[in-house]
């Protein structure tokens, strides 16, 4: 048999023993326990990065959408200053055509007025014909006063564009020889100040051989303006017919019956002279 201190030396042993064993168990769950934090973390900071990443796209989106409806909002309440020919049809008095008026017409086509418009043409316009009226003249001359660059229209309203006389049908050439062309600039304001620019090509080659309709309200009104006209001749015809016959006057017993006819056929003589 042992001795006594023998057992327990043994005994102490296997205490020791055991409680490294516990330590080295308890220090490798602690170990274990800081990686699986150590994983979650890193899982944590990935899941957080991604979940920005969508929160950043997905305002970025937001700020996309909202400038798309801003702009939106200014296409469909901005001016639109234009620049176009306009062909009209000359009526005759029986509401035939008689050839082709060409008018170049400033307008706005937009809803709200624009502001500040600066026009220039790359040349001076210029009729084929030569303005034998005053008015055509002066229309030309204030036309390109208007587009030199530097003269300034202040409003401009969809409800009253600006028109000016260019020529007649002899800006379409005589046969087919080349066609005057101009190109407008046109920059301008609307209400909040925000700047806009268009530039406009001005060719009447695409409409040499168009077909020009008169409005069928105008030609109505010639056709009116045709039947008054008519008739107002036939009136003055009758009436020239009727301040020459001559009325003898009938001559009465008595005199002074006589003078009373006498009296009433030179107020009635009187009074068709007048009329």
């Amino acid at each position: 048999m042992q001795s006594s201190p023998d057992i327990d030396t043994d005994v102490g042993a296997i205490r020791y023993n055991r409680a490294m064993t516990d330590a080295v168990f308890w220090s490798a769950v602690q170990g274990i326990g800081t990686l699986i934090a150590a994983v979650a973390a890193i899982a944590a900071v990935f899941i957080a990065g991604s979940q920005l990443r969508q929160l950043i796209a997905s305002n970025r989106l937001l700020a996309d959408s909202n400038d798309t409806m801003a702009e939106s909002n200014i296409s469909l309440t901005r001016p639109y200053v234009v620049v176009d020919y306009e062909f009209r049809p000359s009526l005759t008095r029986d509401g035939r055509t008689s050839g082709t008026s060409v008018f170049v017409v400033i307008r706005n086509d937009g809803r709200t007025p624009a502001h500040n418009i600066t026009m220039r043409v790359d040349k001076p316009f210029a009729p084929i014909s030569t303005p034998d009226q005053e008015g055509w003249r002066k229309s030309i001359e204030d036309l390109n006063r208007m587009m030199d660059g530097t003269s300034r229209l202040r409003s401009l309203t969809s409800s009253r564009p600006l028109k000016y006389y260019l020529d007649d049908e002899a800006l379409f050439g005589a046969s087919d020889e080349e066609a005057p062309e101009y190109t407008v600039t046109v920059t301008y304001e609307d209400g909040d100040g925000r700047e806009f620019g268009e530039t406009f090509n001005l060719d009447v080659e695409p409409w040499r051989r168009s077909l020009a309709i008169g409005d069928p309200l105008l030609r109505v009104g010639k056709y009116i303006e045709s039947v008054a006209y008519e008739i107002r001749g036939a009136k003055q015809i009758i009436r020239n017919k009727q301040s020459s016959i001559t009325v003898e006057p009938r001559i009465s017993a008595s005199s002074s019956t006589g003078q009373r006819h006498r009296r009433r056929v030179e107020r009635l003589r009187g009074k068709r002279q007048r009329e």
